[in-house]
Formats: structure tokens, C-alpha cells, sequence
């Protein structure tokens, strides 16, 4: 009896010359599934033939009978079919890299998509299971089965750890070589700039392999220039991203935005803009379009953005946490090595402390849909420097004696037009605790309003911001939150007594002879309108209610907990 031949078919070329001649059939192909259309369950399939761990690509080809004949769909089905492939599987599916590309094709006026994955080294799930393939059946494996398979496997593979066989700018290589002299002192680097372009790489362990292809061969960046009217005046394609590391690129864009304020001092702080391009070049998904990263230079700001995975959303705006995570492991190493990045997860909270201390807009980061993966985005904001925020923050450290929780005090600050239960996002870890220590302060720059869960500026800080001067008369609004604030506070702590003096610390207020009158006056208003009432002279008191709230209680649950819901 003659033995069935199986086919592993290698590369793309060799799956379309088998469906233009129609010799293409799931029996004599180890690792081909033919759809004539495309559905969500589909991907359980997927999911469950990456799991089976073979060596090299799998392929699904929709548009495709199970004879291996074109089912002569249209142009316009392979586009719209496309998008909806795209979105379940940046949906469903987990990792990631398991899809390495989805591309339409035109056969003799038939198109069809082909979908081409591998087993990324870790177990893949669908919809957040894990298939198995036995036979035609395809089912979920059981905790036992998906543990046995993780065990076995070597874990997620690293795209920047691939081999890789091309040509490297020596320019940059040298370059290179030259900071990593400056960071290791130890013998292996010792002489380093003095070996050959290969040597450098070979010393340190990238020859061959991707990371010398996205930092020094043909990965490409793209550098657009705007001009006030925010028209792009240049539009620049360049290889090699090491590039953008280098100080003479953190030197240009300094120097293009400073064209346009004016000034001899920087737009931006040097180490947020170098952070800014370490975490765009360390994090980027490359596993499509070289991972996209565009750098945008505006006269007042900055943008910069590449691809990146779906999970990287959990990341955005957490200024004030060390979370990361990264799919670039040999990249990442590189970028240590030569003192680009850190393991420490600082990165984040350093570009958004420099963005304060230099009087900046505070970054913000915005994720795009973007196919397959989603576009990371920074902005960075530069222009003139803010000397009213620099006088803030000063303020600040003055009253914490902490950088830190300056910092995180400035952040609810200019946070303030969101609910807290919003800011919780933005922050983890050891700064938690920070977060409520400093919503609780009474002589902090801002105060809690639990049952609107927003934050509302003290007195002081309202002033400082709007004039720049240490008092003015209060505006009903503003009377209306000293008022609502100091009953509060004084009924949960001093049995709804307060003083003039207990007003004038409470509201942030000075002790002027101005301010002394003001308070009087304020709790003698209250008093007429029953506010509070008159107990003698120089004291007075709110009414109690039958309810108090433990607001740093309440403060603590909504941060890590959520808003509580209403019954």
C-alpha cells in the first residue's frame, strides 16, 4: 500500500502556486486549513492547531473549498472579510504574535485571504480558552491539559531574538559602542569602540539576529516636521532606530522647537524626551510594518507613537506606578545594556515629573485602533515655560518636603476635572497610599467631594493659579466650597464646632489682619442664614447629622475598589 505524502508548507509563494493550480487539499498538507468563509468559531481552530506546537507556519486560507477550488469571491468580500478577521483576532486572540500576518489575495479575478500563525512558544487561547485539535474535533483543554502544555512549552518567543542575516550602518554601530563605554566600565566592554562593526555586535551577543536589524539595519522611523499652522513642512523616512536614541536627535528636536518660542532654554527636559524614545523603541510590536514608530515635532509639542499590543491599555497614563511589561525581551536587554532603559518601570513617572518641573502641560497618552494592534501615542508638551505651575509646585514641595508626593499632589491638581474613581487608573503600587494620604490632607491643595467623586481646589491653590497672589475676596462659588468643605471636616472630627481661626486654616487661608476680618465675617453670614449656629463669642457650631461618613475610608475603597454604587 503506497504511503500518503504530507506537505509542510513552508512560505507564502508555495501556498498560492498550490491554490492557482488547484492542487491545494487539508489530507496532503500538514499544516493547511482551507475555509470557503470566515467566522468567529473559526478561530477555535487557530487556536487549537497552534497549540499542536508543529514546527514552522501554520496557514488558513478563506475562500477556499474543502476540493481545494477558489470559491470566486470579490474584491470588495476580501477587504470587508479582511477588517472583520482583523478585529476577532486582536479580540480573541492570546498571544498576540501567534498571527504573524493576514494578507488578500487575487487569483484569476478569485480572491481569498490567507492567515498565516505559529505556536508563539507559550499555550494560545481563544476567547480567552484554550483549544485541542483530536482528529476533527476541536474542544477545550481542561486546567490540566493547558498547565502540562505550558510546562512543555519554552515560553513566549521573542520576536527581536530571531535570527536575522543583513546589512547594519556602521555609523550607528559605532555610536552604539560609544555609550555603552560610558555605562559598563567592566572588562568584556572595556575596549569595545575600538573593535569592527561585527565584532561590536558579537561582543555584545545581537550579530545575527533582529535587535541589530530594528536598531542599526533596515527598521525604519518616520520624522515629520509641522510648522505653526500645524502643516507638515518635512516628512522624513530614516533606517535604523537607534537613531532616534542618539543626543544629537534629542538635540534637533530641542533645537526646531525653540525656533518657534523664542527662547535659549529647552522646550522639553532631555530626559523625558529620551524616555520618550526608549519606551517607543523598547515597546513597539514589530511584528508588523516595523512596529510604525512616528515621531511628530510640532512648535509647542510633541508626539510619539508606534504599534503595540492590546494589553499595553493597561499601561496608559499610569504615571505614578512601576507596572511594565514587554514582548521585546533581547531589545529590551540591548537598550539596558547601554544604559537606554531600565527593569524598574521609572520611565513613565520620570516623564511625567519632568514635564511638571519644567512648566509643561502634563503627557498624556492615547491608544488608536490600528488593525491588528493598537498605536500607542504620547504627547509631550513643550512651548514657554508655565510660571505659575512651577510657583505650584514649588508650593508643594514646601508643604510635603517630598518630591514624590509633590509630584502626586500637582497630578490631582491638574487631574481635577476628573472623578476619582477615573484617576484610580493612573496609579498602583506604593503610590496608592500616597494618592489618599494627600486627598486627605487638610492643608493639601485640594479637597473630596465623596458624593460627586470630584475633586475641587482648596482656596489658596484657586488663587495661586488664577492671580499668582496669597488672598482675594471669595467669590460665592467659592464661598459655597469653604462652607460645604469646613462642615464637613468639622462635623467628623470636632463634634461640628469651628473658629475663625479653625476657618482660616481649613480654607487655606493667611493671617493677615484681611483674612482674620474675612473669617469673622464668613462665619457671622453663615450664623444669619443658619449655617451654623452662634455659641458664644469666636465660636460656633454646625448641626450634627445623624449619618458621618469615614472619608478616608471612603477615599481608600473608590481607589482601589471602584465608585461605590447607589442602593
Amino acid at each position: 500500500m503506497e504511503k500518503k505524502q504530507i506537505d509542510m508548507l513552508i512560505i507564502k509563494e508555495e501556498v498560492i502556486a498550490k491554490l492557482f493550480d488547484g492542487t491545494l487539499l487539508e489530507h496532503r498538507s500538514g499544516n493547511v486549513e482551507l475555509k470557503s468563509n470566515w467566522s468567529q468559531e473559526h478561530g477555535k481552530k487557530i487556536c487549537a492547531f497552534a497549540n499542536r506546537t508543529l514546527d514552522g507556519p501554520l496557514w488558513l486560507c478563506v475562500g477556499v473549498n474543502d476540493d481545494g477550488k477558489l470559491c470566486g469571491h470579490t474584491e470588495a468580500w476580501a477587504k470587508q472579510t479582511e477588517e472583520i478577521i482583523s478585529q476577532h483576532i486582536n479580540q480573541y486572540l492570546d498571544p498576540q504574535p501567534t498571527c504573524k500576518s493576514i494578507t488578500c489575495h487575487n487569483i484569476e479575478n478569485k480572491w481569498i485571504i490567507i492567515i498565516q500563525y505559529n505556536n508563539p512558544g507559550a499555550v494560545v487561547y481563544w476567547n480567552k480558552l484554550p483549544y485541542k485539535a483530536s482528529g476533527t474535533t476541536i474542544a477545550p483543554m481542561i486546567p490540566e491539559e493547558a498547565m502540562a502544555l505550558t510546562v512543555k512549552l519554552p515560553g513566549l518567543s521573542d520576536y527581536t531574538s530571531q535570527e536575522w542575516i543583513g546589512n547594519t550602518d556602521a555609523t550607528l554601530v559605532k555610536e552604539f559602542a560609544e555609550y555603552i563605554s560610558i555605562k559598563r566600565k567592566d572588562v568584556p566592554f572595556a575596549a569595545i569602540t575600538t573593535l569592527s562593526t561585527d565584532n561590536i555586535l558579537e561582543r555584545v551577543g545581537i550579530k545575527d539576529i533582529t535587535v541589530s536589524r530594528i536598531l542599526f539595519g533596515d527598521c525604519n522611523y518616520r520624522v515629520v516636521h509641522y510648522n505653526n499652522e500645524n502643516k507638515p513642512v518635512k516628512n522624513d523616512a530614516y533606517n535604523g532606530l537607534f537613531g532616534v536614541l542618539r543626543d544629537k536627535f534629542i538635540e534637533h528636536v530641542q533645537d526646531y522647537s525653540r525656533s518657534y518660542v523664542s527662547t535659549k532654554t529647552n522646550p522639553y527636559s532631555n530626559l523625558a524626551l529620551k524616555e520618550a524614545f526608549s519606551n517607543a523603541v523598547a515597546h513597539a510590536a514589530y511584528f508588523e510594518n516595523n512596529g510604525e514608530i512616528v515621531i511628530e515635532i510640532y512648535p509647542d509639542k510633541l508626539s510619539v507613537s508606534n504599534l503595540c499590543i492590546r494589553d499595553s491599555e493597561y499601561f496608559a497614563n499610569k504615571w505614578f506606578s512601576r507596572s511594565h511589561k514587554t514582548i521585546n525581551k533581547a531589545l529590551m536587554e540591548t537598550l539596558r545594556l547601554s544604559g537606554f532603559v531600565d527593569e524598574l518601570g521609572r520611565g513613565k513617572n520620570l516623564i511625567f515629573a519632568e514635564s511638571l518641573k519644567y512648566g509643561k502641560k502634563p503627557p498624556q497618552v492615547v491608544l488608536e485602533k490600528c488593525g491588528r494592534y493598537d498605536r500607542w501615542r504620547l504627547h509631550l508638551y513643550g512651548g514657554s515655560q508655565d510660571k505659575t505651575q512651577i510657583k505650584l509646585l514649588t508650593r508643594l514641595k514646601e508643604l510635603y518636603k517630598d518630591e514624590h508626593k509633590a509630584l502626586i499632589a500637582n497630578a490631582l491638581v491638574l487631574w481635577r476635572g476628573q472623578s476619582v474613581s477615573n484617576i484610580k487608573n493612573y496609579i498602583d503600587g506604593d503610590s496608592l497610599s500616597i494618592f489618599v494620604d494627600v486627598l486627605n490632607d487638610t492643608h493639601g491643595p485640594i479637597f473630596y467631594y465623596s458624593e460627586k467623586d470630584e475633586l475641587v481646589l482648596r482656596r489658596w491653590v484657586r488663587v495661586l493659579l488664577g492671580e499668582g497672589k496669597d488672598s482675594k475676596k471669595l467669590s460665592a462659588a467659592e464661598e459655597k466650597d469653604i462652607l460645604d468643605f469646613v462642615r464637613k471636616l468639622r462635623l467628623q472630627y470636632d463634634h461640628g464646632f469651628v473658629t475663625p481661626k479653625d476657618l482660616r486654616y481649613l480654607a487655606g487661608m493667611g493671617e493677615t489682619k484681611s483674612e482674620q476680618v474675612l473669617s469673622s465675617e464668613l462665619l457671622k453670614k453663615w450664623a444669619v442664614k443658619s449655617e451654623v449656629e452662634r455659641i458664644r463669642k469666636g465660636l460656633y457650631q454646625f448641626e450634627q447629622p445623624k449619618i458621618t461618613t469615614d472619608n478616608k475610608a471612603l477615599i481608600t475603597k473608590i481607589l482601589t475598589e471602584g465608585e461605590p454604587k447607589e442602593n
